[in-house]
């Protein structure tokens, strides 16, 4: 009896981190991995920015988000689709609008960090998350929590 239990908890376990539940894999999008690269990166840039040592790095860092940003210009938010359908062209113009400032935000963010503009760098990046902010709230789908 001792060894079934031990056994039957461990299968339970490993059952349970293999399920996926349909919420789950429909908010799985190719946005949303775009946005996800951004992300991590914008952390990572943030965290090595304090450094003008990193200047190098930084823009190539910024050199990859600005990548991903430019992929994400052809996209759709998946909240699109719970939009008033006489909404859902203004919703996805809204959200052009606000990528091409991101996009404008790290190509001046690039140019800066190549140039060893670190103040100006450092305004940028409040700027960058300010408008992640904003942009964020308005076309992100909330969180179902």
């Amino acid at each position: 009896m001792k060894l079934r239990f031990p056994r039957l908890v461990a299968l339970s376990v490993a059952l349970s981190a293999l399920m996926i539940t349909p919420a789950q894999a429909e908010e799985h999008t190719e946005l949303g991995e775009h946005m996800e690269m951004i992300g991590k990166t914008f952390r990572n840039l943030r965290r090595d920015a304090r450094d003008p040592a990193n200047n190098a790095a930084c823009a190539d860092l910024v050199a990859k988000m600005l990548a991903g940003a430019k992929d994400s210009l052809s996209l759709k938010p998946a909240w699109t689709a719970d939009q008033p359908a006489d909404k859902q062209a203004e919703f996805v113009d809204g959200y052009m609008k606000e990528m091409k400032v991101f996009i404008g935000l790290l190509t001046d963010l690039e140019k800066a960090f190549r140039s060893g503009d670190n103040t100006g760098a450092g305004e940028l990046i409040e700027k960058l998350r300010d408008q992640q902010k904003l942009s964020h709230k308005l076309y992100k789908k909330p969180d179902e929590d």
